[in-house]
């Protein structure tokens, strides 16, 4: 199981990516990429409602074999995996 840490603009894309070990890291990368994806369709699908909350998380979005990811929304709607 890996571990990384990923820091999204407000506009979906990567600021700052990390991961530990970095032997998978194209893995990682494909499976930011896939999350923002997901994070954005839900996004879409709750509108207004996130506009009223400070800070949003999501929950599990979905575990894969190797890493399980976990998205948290700012209010300055920087998101954080």
């Amino acid at each position: 199981l890996g571990l990384g840490s990923v820091v999204c603009s407000p506009q979906n894309y990567p600021l700052y990516i990390r991961s530990v070990p970095t032997e998978n890291e194209l893995k990682f990368h494909y499976t930011v990429h896939t999350s923002l994806d997901v994070v954005d369709e839900k996004i879409s699908a709750m509108g207004k409602a996130l506009v009223d909350q400070r800070e949003l998380y999501l929950g599990l979005l979905y575990p894969t074999e190797d890493y399980k990811v976990y998205p948290s929304i700012a209010f300055s709607s920087v998101m954080y995996l």
